[in-house]
């Protein structure tokens, strides 16, 4: 995961089916789970989902 606190990602694929998040989507990363494997971040959707390293795809647009 080379992924950091204030990050900003891309979503590429998500996997959640419960999320209105789609490819393209953007956010700033808020907080890091690494023994989850999960990224918490603030989508500028206004929504805060995780997403899961190795499952969904995402990339960094923009380091911190």
């Amino acid at each position: 995961m080379n992924v950091k606190v204030g990050d900003r990602v891309e979503i590429i694929e998500i996997y959640d089916t419960w999320t209105t998040l789609k490819k393209g989507d953007k956010g700033t990363v808020e907080k890091i789970e690494k023994d989850q494997d999960l990224i918490w971040v603030n989508w500028d959707k206004k929504e805060k989902l995780a997403i899961i390293d190795g499952i969904d795809k995402y990339k960094i647009i923009k380091k911190r």
